[in-house]
């Protein structure tokens, strides 16, 4: 495990956020190429900078509201004060703050910064799938954020996929209706290069040994998580059905593991192959994105039983429950698109 990859002065590269990062960078360029071959790659910037200014101000918001409840409003202005980095960062944020609602407010969005369709996704996805995933988490451990909201809200790690699949969709299909985009057909555009980020952000699980990995296993790619960020004595803690099995109730922290975040990594490879190949000749639009539904909601869902997460109902997890749901959402579109359906 690597969760630090490399230290540069007060920044830390961590393995986690360069993978997410890559996904991202290799995501968007497969995004603008779908995007020009459509000749949808068309300037959205009235919605886009609505959707900013929404985001900037729900991520301020959480940073503030969250340190004060762990330390105080005094303490983080005495910090950003006192330190050159935190100082920084302040500048950084307001600067952010006054270009959304100072500059752009006063002028034409569109005449202001003229951003793309590939832009505008790229940008949502990265920002509104990060705070999704970590608004969901937040929701999953209520307990544990009443002790620790800022360091909960703010960890690298601590991200659950669904949460931002679910508010990033709900806003690009505000800002294709604004823009007169047709949802679907950007939809497809996007399906398989989303996949195959979720796939390389996997990776990023793997190096930081977050939790994300899978039960104890004697198969000869079982992985030592021990120098993750969340090694097995911490994961394995609340689940019983495993700890009774080890000397003290306490799982050993260099048990080998299951690397559930590979096997999602080598599925969602060979997945996004399967949407590539098909991405000129499914018809019409929509089905693609349907399709990605399918497979993204059917590989959580077998990956999840061996992964360990709290069971909610009928012995499945919460992961699973919302990927039976984009299962059956995908199936549903599936057969709505259908010709025989349409007769």
């Amino acid at each position: 495990m690597c969760p630090r990859l490399l230290q540069i002065g007060p920044f830390t590269i961590y393995g986690y956020g360069l993978m997410l990062a890559l996904g991202f960078i290799v995501a968007n360029a497969l995004l603008t190429s779908e995007l020009k071959r459509k000749s949808m790659n068309i300037d959205v910037s009235v919605p886009f900078l609505q959707i900013s200014k929404l985001l900037y101000l729900v991520v301020v918001g959480l940073f503030v509201i969250s340190y004060t409840l762990q330390y105080s409003l005094g303490q983080l202005l005495e910090n950003i004060v006192s330190s050159a980095l935190h100082g920084l960062i302040a500048v950084a944020v307001l600067a952010v703050g006054w270009f959304l609602f100072g500059t752009v407010a006063t002028k034409q969005p569109s005449k202001a910064k003229n951003f793309d369709l590939a832009t505008a996704i790229t940008f949502i996805a990265l920002v509104g799938g990060v705070l999704g995933s970590k608004l969901l988490f937040l929701f999953e451990n209520l307990k544990d954020v009443a002790s620790e909201p800022f360091g909960l809200a703010f960890s690298p790690s601590g991200l659950t996929f669904f949460g931002g699949l679910i508010l990033v969709t709900v806003l690009l299909y505000w800002t294709c209706r604004k823009a007169g985009v047709p949802f679907l057909s950007m939809a497809d555009a996007t399906a398989p290069g989303l996949l195959l980020a979720y796939g390389i952000g996997r990776i990023g699980c793997h190096l930081a040994g977050d939790g994300d990995y899978g039960v104890p296993t004697t198969l000869p790619w079982g992985t030592d998580y021990s120098k993750g960020t969340y090694p097995p004595s911490v994961a394995f803690k609340g689940f019983p059905e495993i700890t009774s099995k080890f000397p003290g109730g306490v799982v050993p922290d260099t048990t080998l593991c299951h690397p559930t975040p590979m096997y999602e990594f080598l599925l969602c490879g060979f997945l996004f192959l399967l949407l590539w190949r098909f991405r000129k000749t499914l018809k019409p639009d929509g089905k693609i994105f349907m399709l990605y539904l399918m497979f993204a909601g059917t590989e959580r869902f077998f990956v999840e039983f061996i992964r360990v997460n709290p069971r909610v109902i009928l012995g499945l997890s919460e992961a699973q429950l919302i990927a039976l749901g984009l299962l059956f959402i995908g199936m549903y579109g599936w057969y709505r698109l259908s010709p025989k359906a349409s007769r």
